[in-house]
């Protein structure tokens, strides 16, 4: 990678502005010169009576750069009542280009504004300096020894810094996006080699991989069958003294359900507030495969939610063979703070896998996970975060509702649609209820991030990753929660769709069933 630079054009903040001309006549006047870049911002936010106040530090040099004080205002405001800095606000809201934003910057230190690839220095951690908001760069020919994407206060002590220097600072400034995905290239690649084996490194006895011999599987096999070869036996009392704890459990199960039917009734968590200056970062991870046609449907998804934007941390996961959906999470940009993890090639190519990918870049205190089709309730997240601030410590999840939205389409999705009502609305919550541990949906599942670090995230061998962590929760110690919070989703539509589905989890269960 080369390190190119170029600065900023803007109009000179000290000369004399020229007055506002009509739309025909700005229209012709831009049609007979070519005018500098300036910041694009959205002024449809900014509130009817703004309060006269000192603007941030981190936004306060942006009146020279014709961003109106209306804007800057509500942004200011925004962040006060959420809890983020100014920049933060503003940026999350659209309310001006991230490229706007600190080419802007650039030009106020003086400085040179990087908009190509970053070679950073070797041997730094990632993370810290994702948080600090600078790193080293590698020799290069301009002689820059650092390269900026600063947020917050750090704004300020850059700017501050700059004003202190004689020369020219010997530093470059560029967009967090582009300063992040430099940042992540070697940690990337650590990760893809890792992320099959996070969970085995926890505890081996639970995964699929390490666990699953083909000894157990023989034993697995045996107990299943064994009463079936009594049966046909001419000692009927041995066979009837086989089959009887077969029976047992059996009759314990349906028992198990009827109870569980009734705990439903009771009243589970409610629905608590919570101010947006009190809600955590919460990271939403969407891992996608061949996923290009509901790119835009994902999007407007997680733009609808009733989450403060600064304070989201959205993580495409796709893999590095799928151009298409990248070119399509690309062309459909989504309006809340995201970013595009490709995962590296690497077996198995699962689900638990490409998350395990992404979650060493996870920002959040909590987590969620969406797939491609996925039609989550606005407020999921507000709630989510307000019952585990309620919660103790040991709850670690908390399975929201999954339901069909095309049941009427035909027979098939009709009988899928009343499946899911079942599992979710009546039995999934009678366990909640009874305080038992539970298979996990594949989606709309909210975990302290602290707790999965602690189970080593999912088991990239198992295709049910979802029941398998469910489990591995309850084995570390940690309760499941179910919550009032609705996901709309599809259901298959066709014979051949619905038998992949079903082979994969019962292969995913009974894999689950033998190591657990």
């Amino acid at each position: 990678m080369s390190l190119s630079s170029s600065a900023g054009s803007f109009p000179d903040p000290r000369q004399k502005q020229e007055p506002r001309h009509s739309d025909r006549r700005r229209a012709e006047l831009e049609e007979s010169f070519a005018p500098p870049p300036k910041p694009r911002f959205r002024a449809a936010f900014a509130p009817e009576k703004s309060v006269a106040r000192a603007l941030p530090e981190e936004i306060a040099f942006l009146p020279a750069y014709g961003v109106p004080s209306q804007v800057l205002n509500y942004a200011a405001a925004l962040s006060r009542r959420q809890g983020v800095s100014a920049d933060a606000a503003l940026l999350a809201e659209g309310l001006m280009e991230e490229e706007d934003f600190y080419r802007a910057l650039a030009d106020y230190l003086n400085v040179q504004f990087e908009q190509e690839d970053l070679e950073i220095a070797p041997s730094i951690e990632a993370s810290r300096a994702v948080e600090l908001g600078y790193a080293p760069l590698a020799p290069n020919s301009l002689g820059l020894r650092w390269v900026f994407a600063p947020r917050g206060a750090a704004i300020g002590h850059l700017i501050g810094a700059a004003r202190g220097e004689k020369s020219r600072p010997l530093f470059a400034v560029t967009t967090r996006r582009r300063f992040i995905e430099a940042l992540q290239e070697e940690p990337l690649k650590a990760a893809g080699r890792t992320a099959p084996y996070r969970a085995e490194r926890v505890d081996p006895e639970l995964c699929a991989r390490t666990a699953l011999t083909r000894r157990s599987i023989a034993y697995f096999a045996a107990g299943l069958l064994l009463p079936f070869v009594f049966l046909f036996l001419p000692y009927r009392p041995l066979a009837l003294a086989v089959a009887l704890p077969i029976a047992t459990l059996f009759l314990a199960s349906v028992f198990m359900r009827l109870f569980a039917c009734a705990a439903s009734f009771e009243s589970g968590d409610r629905n608590f507030e919570i101010s947006d200056a009190d809600l955590p970062v919460y990271t939403v991870i969407a891992p996608l495969y061949r996923e290009a046609t509901v790119a835009r449907q994902l999007s407007r998804a997680i733009d609808s939610l009733d989450y403060p934007r600064a304070k989201l941390d959205v993580i495409f996961v796709v893999e590095e063979d799928d151009k298409e959906t990248q070119a399509a999470l690309r062309e459909h940009r989504l309006r809340a703070p995201h970013q595009i993890v490709v995962a590296p090639r690497g077996a198995p190519k699962t689900k638990p896998r490409a998350m395990n990918v992404a979650a060493p870049f996870a920002r959040g205190r909590l987590l969620t996970v969406y797939d491609a089709e996925d039609l989550p309730e606005p407020r999921q997240l507000r709630r989510a975060a307000a019952l585990f601030a309620r919660l103790p410590s040991r709850v670690a999840c908390l399975q929201a509702s999954l339901c069909i939205d095309n049941g009427p389409h035909n027979l098939l999705a009709a009988h899928f649609a009343l499946e899911y009502a079942a599992l979710f609305d009546v039995f999934n919550k009678g366990l909640s209820v009874m305080r038992t541990p539970m298979f996990l949906g594949g989606t709309s599942n909210h975990f302290r991030i602290d707790a999965l670090r602690r189970v080593g995230f999912w088991d990239a061998y198992n295709v049910t990753e979802d029941a398998d962590l469910g489990l591995r929760l309850a084995r570390a110690g940690y309760a499941i929660r179910t919550f009032d919070s609705h996901t709309y989703e599809e259901a298959p539509t066709t014979l051949k769709a619905l038998l992949n589905q079903r082979t994969r989890w019962l292969k995913g269960w009974m894999r689950t069933a033998i190591v657990s």
